[in-house]
């Protein structure tokens, strides 16, 4: 049924795009070659003393395909990525997810509660993040971060909007607030993301906080989803369904790599102290797990070693100042990332994420509770995190009505509306609808023209421009016409409003 909710969902975000025409659609940049990290930057003492931008990505399904056997590929999908684990600390983490649920992934990263003491099935973010919740965003605001999440979908999905208020964030942009043409194949390319990371740590004058996911990636990985694949794909004695999908799937890890590589190539570039952690939330499904059996990866759910392959996920941390060295190998639960981000950081933490730091030096890994014997897992370890997390939880609970939330803005907040005119240089028309060009910015996906309280045929044209045509029935008569910019969600929820300008007509 998650399933379904999510495609479901999907198929609204194409239908609100189908009511803009972008001017052109806008490819990908090729990130050009890699940076030399040989060495990192040459940051003055004063400059090192600064508390370090802490960037984090949950790069969606992102996982290495070249590790089914049997498969030929073309060319190395994922280089970049490769590349960074010779020289950083990279590794594994153990996923309480496959194939989906990467709300529950992101709970962990963000706040330290493990999704392992949760009811099954629960997605965490929509029954019991109802109140103010400790987490990295709340921890380094405290140490004068700015905090901003970006997530490339609707800003209603898994209630985000509330979540990442309640987790401390001080600005969240969703997809209604990017462009029509930055979609690549049925999702918001991965590319857009990177630049709006960027953007955002250039506009802020101290260190940031930046958390973002990824939906180039999402599944499905039908052939054709997206407009061409580069990566060929063989291998004897697999399907041809099979070849599809590791098709279309390596096509998606390569874009995800190319965020990387810009990531890295711009932070290489700026000078101040860096740390990009790059991970994915969960392994591909790929026809649920029809691939991994065909290709010989996985002899089916009862696999001994299912556990093992089917929920590590791949992780690498990147930084632009430290002395480099011999790369940290990882492997850790995703609940004990953000003490293990603080602690390379020199940030403070929490007293709860102080106790998660070093309960990660006995217990790196949680794996469900059936597999404790095998992972060599202490149940009296696993017991004591269990009743601290309650602890934790039931603080945030109640103490949630002494909390004031602090200032909190979606998107890019109200859209400024400039100037408005006509397509043709006149202020009037006697044939047809009345087309105005609307000057401003800054303009995205849910941007809606509304003209006299109704909403209009709306264009998008750039970030600054919009064009709008006024149906005829609007303009009967003589005098102005009351026109306003609203961001509207797919379920037509108002997210912000522009100032109204009045705008003369001549009405008949």
């Amino acid at each position: 049924m998650a399933r379904l909710f999510r495609w479901a969902a999907a198929a609204a975000t194409l239908l609100l795009v189908l009511t803009f025409s972008a001017s052109e659609y806008s490819k990908p940049g090729d990130p050009g070659p890699p940076p030399d990290l040989s060495e990192p930057i040459a940051l003055t003492p004063e400059e090192l003393r600064q508390p370090p931008n802490i960037i984090i990505v949950l790069s969606e399904a992102f996982w290495d395909p070249t590790q089914l056997p049997g498969l030929q590929f073309s060319r190395d999908p994922i280089p970049f990525f490769h590349s960074l684990q010779k020289s950083f600390p990279h590794g594994t983490m153990l996923s309480p997810m496959f194939g989906g649920g990467t709300a529950n992934v992101e709970l962990e990263v963000l706040t330290g509660l493990s999704y392992r003491f949760f009811p099954p099935d629960s997605v965490v973010y929509e029954q019991y993040i109802k109140q103010p919740t400790p987490s990295l965003a709340t921890i380094l605001s405290a140490q004068g971060y700015k905090a901003t999440a970006i997530a490339p979908f609707h800003q209603w999905f898994f209630t985000s909007t509330d979540v990442y208020r309640y987790l401390g964030f001080s600005r969240f942009i969703p997809l209604e607030f990017f462009n029509p043409d930055e979609f690549v194949g049925p999702y918001m390319g991965d590319a857009a993301v990177a630049r709006r990371i960027t953007e955002e740590s250039e506009r802020s004058p101290g260190p940031d906080f930046i958390f973002a996911n990824t939906m180039e990636n999402h599944y499905h990985y039908y052939p054709g989803k997206f407009k061409r694949n580069t990566i060929d794909v063989k291998g004897d004695g697999v399907s041809a369904e099979t070849i599809g999908l590791t098709e279309t799937l390596a096509q998606g890890m390569a874009g995800a790599d190319r965020m990387l590589q810009s990531l890295v190539s711009h932070y290489s570039t700026v000078r101040e102290p860096t740390i990009i952690v790059f991970f994915g939330d969960h392994l591909p499904s790929l026809e649920k797990y029809n691939a991994y059996v065909d290709t010989g990866y996985i002899s089916g759910p009862d696999d001994p070693d299912f556990l093992e392959k089917m929920y590590h996920v791949p992780l690498v941390i990147w930084n632009n100042y430290m002395p480099r060295g011999e790369a940290e190998k990882l492997h850790m639960s995703p609940s004990f990332l953000g003490p293990h981000v603080l602690k390379m950081a020199g940030r403070e933490g929490s007293d709860y994420t102080d106790y998660l730091g070093e309960l990660s030096k006995k217990l790196p890994v949680l794996p469900p509770a059936e597999h404790y014997a095998r992972y060599g897992i202490d149940p009296a370890l696993a017991g004591e995190y269990a009743r601290r997390q309650a602890e934790q939880f039931a603080e945030a609970q109640r103490l949630a009505p002494q909390r004031s939330e602090g200032t909190f803005e979606l998107g890019y907040g109200q859209p400024r509306l400039q100037d408005i005119t006509t397509g043709g240089g006149s202020r009037s028309e006697r044939h047809g609808p009345l087309q105005l060009t609307l000057e401003g910015g800054r303009f995205g996906l849910g941007c809606t023209v509304f003209v006299d309280g109704q909403a209009v045929p709306t264009t998008w044209r750039s970030e600054s421009t919009l064009q709008a045509l006024v149906p005829r029935e609007l303009i009967g008569g003589t005098g102005t016409l009351a026109v306003q910019i609203k961001v509207l969600d797919s379920k037509e929820n108002v997210l912000a409003v522009s100032e109204t300008l009045s705008f003369p007509a001549q009405r008949h």
